[in-house]
């Protein structure tokens, strides 16, 4: 394997990486995930709340950028994964939606500055839309040794009960964790649904955060970032622990 010389003296971040499409798995109709294998270099390192730029072929030549949460932990260092929602006018998600896995795709990165608290406070709150669990998973995922006693909550906001994913996943970071509590919160479930109903910003005082030490984690849909800032400074909650990142 060669490496061009001037590539290689880029700066991190901007060097083009080749990954290779190793896995796809197909959680629902609108969510994918993607398996990422190192081409070249061989070794990846980020940290966990960065993300990476997809270059999207495109008909114009110029590849489109865009940006995806990593979703594994950040231990890996042979690759990564990564969750996409499909947007039916999406250039990216019409792209990604059309692999059949094995091909070689280009990415820059890592980017981002949002990362898990440290020293963490006794309870750290997830909240997460659509693909969004990407980085709350990597989060946690790369945290369960580091911080195996901390109180772990986690709410997932989905339409219906078709939309759930990830159940698997979020089951064995229970098993590994000391107090790890996850909820999925349906705003059209049907009328058997027993669990959480409506937004998941409806659901912040579920847990006491007003009087255990608490850091909040926001990721996907903006309005939902929106109205949890808005409640937690009405509370007068400290603002700088808040670490949110919008997807929409």
């Amino acid at each position: 394997m060669t490496t061009n010389d001037t590539s290689s003296n880029k700066p991190k971040g901007r060097q083009l990486l080749k990954m290779r499409v190793a896995k796809i798995a197909d959680y629902t109709p609108n969510i994918r995930e993607l398996f990422i294998e190192c081409e070249e270099p061989a070794t990846f390192e980020f940290r966990a709340g960065q993300f990476v730029m997809l270059h999207v072929p495109t008909e114009a030549g110029k590849p489109a950028l865009r940006a995806y949460s990593i979703a594994s932990t950040e231990h890996q260092k042979n690759g990564f994964r990564l969750v996409f929602k499909f947007v039916e006018t999406g250039v990216a998600s019409n792209f990604v939606w059309g692999l059949k896995g094995g091909e070689v795709l280009d990415f820059t990165g890592p980017f981002g500055r949002v990362f898990f608290k440290e020293p963490p406070t006794e309870q750290a709150i997830f909240l997460n839309t659509g693909s969004g669990i990407s980085q709350h998973f990597s989060f946690i995922e790369s945290n369960i040794a580091k911080y195996p006693d901390l109180r772990y909550r986690l709410l997932f906001g989905v339409r219906t009960e078709a939309d759930i994913y990830y159940v698997e996943e979020l089951e064995r970071l229970k098993s590994q964790l000391k107090d790890f509590e996850y909820h999925f919160v349906l705003s059209r479930p049907s009328e058997s649904w027993k669990g959480k109903r409506g937004y998941i910003q409806n659901h912040v005082d579920d847990y006491d955060h007003t009087k255990t030490p608490t850091t909040f984690y926001l990721c996907g849909n903006g309005a939902m970032i929106k109205d949890v800032k808005t409640k937690l400074a009405g509370e007068g909650f400290d603002p700088k622990m808040i670490f949110a990142e919008a997807f929409d």
